[in-house]
């Protein structure tokens, strides 16, 4: 480009000549000075556009993922925080209540090591917990009590036994939103309830990639157990060298759920 309009200048510098008066001369003088200020600062453009596009790449390098846990505390919790650690990572716990209670130092030691606390319920028996509204609202809010007495922290992030889809009907579902609950369920499923050794780390990864590739943030459902505690640096490892940043959920994060899409039943209707 520059180059184009210092050859447009020359080319004016041959007509300046032709022109018989002074004032014409000068006219054009003045146009060929601006159409050489105009190549200087072309010549300066791309490089401004490229540095933009580096810091937005940069910007897009680093990703969100969200690791969840479900069902502690257990005997492997203070394992998978100390590993958490060692990675920089943060994640959020959804707990049972009779598990808080029974260990409440590790309930708070999961504060204390700056993760997010949910609440998972109190029986986590889908007889008992989709029997009613009122009887699942009753298990969080039960959780919710125990969890605040033992933290001072009142927590309103609730995943459901086993997800929300089929039996949290609409229904349940107001009832759960209009006292202030925010339901979470996950769009990764390691299934390390089922896996054996580092399998569910395989099965994480894939699906991790498959969301990446559509640029979705994952939701890692993963269970406080001795299994998933013993892998968990691996897929940390995987995380880290592919430029994840791990984010717990925060009161104020939009809640991720499970759409009914008239697949959503009371559990008494169940054929």
């Amino acid at each position: 480009m520059k180059k184009l309009i210092l050859l447009i200048s020359l080319s004016c510098l041959v007509i300046l000549y032709a022109f018989p008066s002074e004032i014409d001369r000068n006219q054009m003088e003045s146009r060929i000075n601006n159409l050489a200020i105009t190549a200087l600062n072309t010549e300066s453009e791309p490089d401004n556009q490229t540095s933009e596009k580096l810091n937005h790449s940069q910007e897009k390098a680093e990703k969100t993922v969200y690791l969840t846990f479900d069902d502690g505390p257990t005997s492997a919790t203070s394992e998978i925080l100390d590993i958490l650690h060692q990675f920089n990572a943060t994640a959020t716990f959804f707990m049972l209540e009779p598990a808080m209670k029974e260990s409440p130092e590790v309930v708070k030691q999961i504060v204390e090591k700056g993760h997010a606390v949910g609440l998972h319920g109190v029986t986590h028996e889908v007889n008992h917990f989709y029997k009613s509204e009122q009887a699942a609202l009753e298990e969080m809010t039960a959780s919710q009590k125990t969890l605040q007495e033992i933290t001072g922290i009142q927590s309103n992030l609730i995943r459901t036994p086993y997800g929300s889809v089929p039996y949290l009907t609409e229904s349940f579902r107001e009832v759960l939103d209009n006292n202030g609950f925010k339901v979470w369920d996950w769009n990764v499923d390691s299934s390390d309830w089922s896996l054996s050794d580092e399998e569910y780390v395989d099965r994480v990864i894939g699906q991790i990639e498959k969301l990446d590739n559509e640029e979705v943030t994952p939701i890692i459902l993963m269970h406080d157990k001795q299994n998933t505690a013993d892998h968990l640096s691996i897929l940390l490892t995987y995380l880290s060298e592919h430029r994840f940043q791990t984010r717990k959920i925060e009161e104020d994060t939009k809640s991720y759920n499970f759409n009914c899409y008239q697949r959503c039943y009371r559990l008494s209707t169940q054929k």
